[in-house]
């Protein structure tokens, strides 16, 4: 039976893989090492050659732990490099729960086995399209990817996390608020309002994301006992 599983609050719960071999890119690199963000859905994504547990220790270092704080939870499958006494100790030190999924038994991780595989599946899809030359598209497909509207939150990745929108490229060609001479005043104005509204933004994403998610398992479900 799969069981849906949530974060109840940003940055607190990652899901972790590693996707690859990909056609060899610019520097040799051949895999990817994706962690996504339970509750905004935020991707990060690092191109390697080879993929061991001090990559691994480094990236969530450098990319997580500095950039979002440390999580309450990582979750991942059995790989090597994840079941390492160095890559333990690492998560020991910084009390990450390190928690693991199977193909097998997926109720170990109910959203693995939906959202975050969803969105790997779906960035592998469109960086082995790009063949080898998706290392240098990473960037551009990750800004995609962080500026679009989930189905399970209704929001973009991007708002989520920064509490407004990101201003994209076509956006300088047309005429608006934000591309227009800004005002300070109601610059400040608009950024207070979208602050004092981001909790409720974040609430309302939580309930959007646990209703898909009971969506997901109960298809799930349903095929496994057919």
């Amino acid at each position: 039976m799969l069981n849906s599983i949530s974060a109840p609050w940003p940055f607190m719960k990652w899901g972790m893989d590693i996707v690859g071999k990909l056609p060899a890119a610019p520097g040799g690199v051949v895999y990817m090492l994706v962690l996504t963000d339970y509750f905004t859905k935020w991707v990060e994504i690092g191109a390697y050659q080879q993929i061991r547990d001090i990559e691994v220790r480094n990236f969530i270092w450098k990319n997580i732990i500095c950039r979002f704080g440390v999580p309450k939870e990582i979750v991942t499958d059995n790989g090597s490099q994840f079941i390492s006494f160095d890559f333990k100790n690492f998560c020991d030190k910084y009390a990450i729960k390190l928690s693991f999924s199977t193909p097998r038994y997926p109720q170990a991780n109910g959203q693995a086995e939906s959202t975050n595989k969803t969105i790997v599946n779906t960035l592998k899809k469109r960086l082995e399209a790009e063949k080898n030359q998706w290392a240098e598209k990473l960037p551009e497909i990750l800004w995609s990817y962080r500026t679009t509207p989930r189905r399970s939150t209704g929001e973009t990745p991007f708002s989520l996390v920064y509490g407004s929108e990101a201003v994209i490229p076509i956006e300088t060609r047309l005429s608006t608020a934000r591309s227009e001479n800004p005002d300070e005043e109601q610059n400040n104005l608009e950024l207070s309002f979208e602050l004092d509204h981001l909790d409720e933004r974040r609430d309302r994403a939580a309930l959007l994301t646990q209703s898909y998610q009971q969506q997901v398992a109960r298809h799930y479900n349903k095929k496994v006992n057919v």
